[in-house]
């Protein structure tokens, strides 16, 4: 009895050649199914580090305004008059909520942005 090869390569030499052009087709064609796909999911991951990016910044920006905070703690000078100590946290919070503002236009910006992505892609 003839035992059933498991792939291709043990098919004799004749019958992959003719079979070659019906693959070759046949992935030429799967590929260009495929490719839509595989550009919008490129599009959704330039947007998932574009929002990365923004986070990143945030957090350095978070960690900026803490060190200023800890810097005027620290200062003995500071801790005895409430107004430079004020002065020293509304500082620190002013450059806060500033990055906070600005991470959340380029929020509102980002749904705009990936629709015209995925758009230039179909």
């Amino acid at each position: 009895m003839i035992s059933k090869p498991e792939n291709i390569a043990e098919f004799p030499v004749a019958v992959r050649d003719a079979s070659a052009p019906v693959i070759d087709w046949w992935v030429h064609h799967w590929m260009g199914a495929a490719n839509p796909v595989v550009r919008m999911q490129v599009a959704w991951m330039e947007t998932l580090f574009d929002a990365m990016q923004m986070e990143a910044e945030l957090l350095t920006a978070c960690a900026t305004s803490q060190q200023e905070i800890i810097k005027c703690l620290s200062d003995q000078q500071t801790l005895k008059d409430p107004s430079v100590l004020g002065s020293c946290y509304q500082d620190a919070i002013e450059d806060f909520v500033n990055a906070h503002l600005n991470r959340m236009n380029r929020v509102n910006e980002m749904a705009l942005d990936f629709r015209q992505r995925v758009w230039e892609e179909i």
